[in-house]
């Protein structure tokens, strides 16, 4: 963690420093030791303002504060940032938390053992089938290319995961998800 002051009409004291590398025990446990802060101490008339810049990988985190004293300024300035850094990290969970979307799916040719059950079943073949990005006149067209008779390929348009099949009539056959 590296931190540089910066006083415009006002000189940083050490006991300014120590105030606030001691407030900054919350945002250190939330982030790690590895951001930079900028602590700018501005005095006008009777007015103290604080601005903290920290800045931390990519993103960039400010907090302003204005009081009539330079430690309430830090202070509030710091908690301004540690909600900032709350959130960041909120938003860094939910954004890995969804699932990455399927790469292949299993196709089972089953053989029919007469007018029976399903149990008596078994499976005669077993084929993965990438999904891929196409259109749907791509997948007509990768359909010929296919000796399964299915292509299943995810539509850039809806981005959902469809189906196109050749029917035992000749016609082919589209699956679709609803919205």
């Amino acid at each position: 963690m590296r931190i540089d002051y910066t006083g415009r009409q006002m000189e940083i004291t050490p006991d300014l420093r120590q105030h606030t590398e001691e407030h900054l025990r919350k945002l250190v446990r939330l982030l790690g030791e590895g951001f930079g802060l900028h602590v700018i101490l501005t005095a006008e008339k009777h007015r103290r303002i604080a601005e903290l810049a920290l800045a931390i990988r990519d993103h960039t985190l400010l907090g302003i504060e204005e009081t009539g004293d330079a430690r309430t300024a830090i202070k509030g300035a710091l908690d301004k940032l540690e909600r900032q850094a709350v959130r960041l990290l909120g938003r860094r969970r939910t954004r890995k938390r969804r699932p990455k979307p399927a790469a292949a799916i299993q196709l089972n040719v089953l053989a029919k053992a007469g007018r029976s059950s399903h149990q008596e079943r078994r499976v005669l073949a077993m084929e993965r089938i990438p999904i891929k990005p196409m259109t749907i006149h791509e997948a007509v067209e990768a359909l010929d290319t296919t000796r399964s008779g299915v292509v299943v390929f995810r539509n850039p348009a809806t981005e959902r995961v469809n189906v196109i099949y050749q029917r035992p009539d000749g016609k082919l056959g589209l699956i679709e998800p609803e919205p």
